[in-house]
């Protein structure tokens, strides 16, 4: 028997709201998979899921690199100072990479660190997946990966990838977790935005639902925390209510829905910056917020509980409207034009065609093909069938064409799975684009026993068997929402997850580099 799960979406500090419910992947049959934070869900064995050292020292595969803007927490409303001085030594052992410290300093042993400033993300490069990459639990429990300062990096133990830790119990600001929106949706990562083609901006949110900015710069670490306090720089009123622009030509924007209108706002002072046919007010507690190619076609959702879809294009000024109280969530194809209703029941999905102004083909969902947790490229969306026999198989679908869903080859990474679809690719053959999977729950999905592709691994597919292996997220925590969330930028050049890092009694967060041509 399939089921559903609802899972909370937080509202920002202060403000109340209900949860939006999400159809998703079951577990093994008969068995509650249900949010495991909510009151009688169980995991996957049927056991009844209860509720939900600040300095670093370098270890063999750590770079440690401090804060560019210091140790000092910044206060709500205010920024501090971007790559300033750094707020540490560094002692490496051999074999380690020290990055550059906001003061500039570097050295290293045993290799060169690269920094990413140019090119185009290259998931060919990295390690082609397979079913033996298990994590690697002793060699990155030896990183001490909880100890390291926010702006330090270290090696994925299996790929090598270089991964930044962005994020600590004291920056930006103390908070016992760190934590960031679902997979999909808008991008948490902005183009790099203030001139130097490196700098970026990352959304994500503390304990209390806070949501903040920081600036990420490659080698020099992280800074220029500011917190969006809602006022004179419009803040989200919940997840899944944001969204930076994907528009290379406008990187310094983003979309921000404050349960008042959906405003567009300069990330570089935090206010708004009407224009464009901006803002859309009269748009209360719209979620959901994310976009097609170049900001092309927006969409969201009025209210967290479904039922009517916006769809706006900005260049013309025209919304269009549906409303069917069955939707549980919007779905954008990143190529324009077509957006996917997930339905509340069975998984179904019906696709909306923006130039018709109609639902112009529908799919039934389970016992079949099921529409949840997907990815959504431009052109396709991708996801994993979880009704197949274990390890179940990737799924495609085209949005312009009927009845277009089929299966590819497995094995899947999971069967509770979050893909995300944000990074935008233009390959001749839109088969070739990668969406990213990641599995959640636990450290390798269940049953262990089953062939899994790269268990627990973050792996990027696409239609024509591409199967790459970024790293692992090391991320066990069964509070949904703690979970990794991996999800790219819209350059494909890095990747955002959340962490426990292996069961610490935190949660953190981490970019994840990905190779370049």
């Amino acid at each position: 028997m399939l089921s559903s799960r609802t899972r909370s979406l937080l509202p920002a500090a202060g403000l109340a709201f209900s949860v939006l419910a999400v159809a998703c992947a079951p577990g093994a049959p008969g068995v509650c998979v249900a949010d495991p934070t909510a009151a009688g869900c169980s995991d996957s064995s049927g056991a009844t899921v209860p509720g939900h050292s600040t300095s670093a020292s370098a270890d063999a595969g750590v770079s440690v690199g401090p804060t560019s803007a210091g140790s000092s927490p910044a206060d709500a409303g205010s920024s501090t100072a971007s790559n300033g001085s750094g707020n540490g030594s560094t002692q490496p052992d051999a074999g380690t990479t020290t990055g550059s410290t906001g003061s500039g300093s570097t050295g290293s042993t045993g290799g060169t660190a690269t920094t990413q400033t140019s090119g185009t993300a290259d998931a060919t490069q990295l390690p082609a997946a397979t079913t033996a990459q298990i994590p690697l639990t002793a060699e990155y429990d030896a990183l001490n990966v909880p100890a390291l300062a926010a702006g330090a990096t270290y090696k994925d133990p299996t790929t090598g990838v270089k991964i930044y830790k962005i994020s600590s119990s004291s920056f930006p600001a103390s908070s016992p977790t760190w934590n960031h929106d679902y997979s999909e949706g808008g991008d948490e990562i902005s183009l790099p935005y203030n001139g130097d083609d490196k700098t970026r901006a990352v959304l994500m949110r503390d304990a209390t639902s806070a949501f903040w900015l920081v600036d990420f710069t490659p080698g020099a670490g992280v800074g220029n925390a500011r917190k969006l306090t809602g006022s004179g720089n419009p803040s989200p009123f919940m997840d899944l209510a944001f969204a930076f622009s994907s528009n290379p030509a406008t990187p310094y924007y983003a979309y921000v829905s404050d349960a008042a209108a959906i405003r567009r706002i300069d990330i570089r002072t935090g206010a708004e910056a009407p224009g464009n046919n901006w803002p859309q007010t009269g748009e209360t507690y719209g979620t959901w917020l994310h976009q097609s190619a170049n900001d092309g076609l927006f969409v969201w959702m009025r209210g967290s509980t479904g039922g009517v879809v916006v769809m706006f294009e900005p260049s013309t000024g025209t919304k269009k409207v549906y409303t069917n109280e069955g939707i549980n969530e919007p779905r954008i194809d990143r190529g324009g034009r077509y957006v996917a209703m997930n339905m509340n029941v069975g998984n179904a999905m019906q696709v909306y065609d923006f130039q018709a102004g109609a639902i112009s083909w529908s799919m039934g969902g389970d016992p079949g093909i099921p529409f949840a947790h997907g990815a959504s490229l431009q052109h396709r969306w991708m996801g994993v069938d979880w009704n197949e026999t274990y390890p179940g198989q990737y799924t495609v679908i085209h949005p312009e064409v009927a009845n277009s869903q089929y299966r590819l080859d497995g094995p899947a990474n999971g069967t509770l799975v979050h893909g995300s679809g944000n990074w935008l690719q233009n390959p001749e053959d839109p088969d070739d684009q990668y969406a990213l999977f990641d599995s959640y729950n636990y450290l390798r999905p269940q049953p262990t026993t089953v062939s899994w592709l790269a268990p627990g691994g973050m792996v990027f597919v696409n239609a024509n068997g591409g199967r790459a292996l970024l790293g692992h997220a090391y991320n066990n925590t069964t509070n949904y929402m703690l979970q990794a969330f991996a999800k790219t930028s819209s350059d494909g050049k890095y990747v955002l997850f959340a962490s426990n890092m292996d069961g610490s009694s935190r949660t953190d967060l981490f970019l994840a580099e990905m190779p370049t041509k």
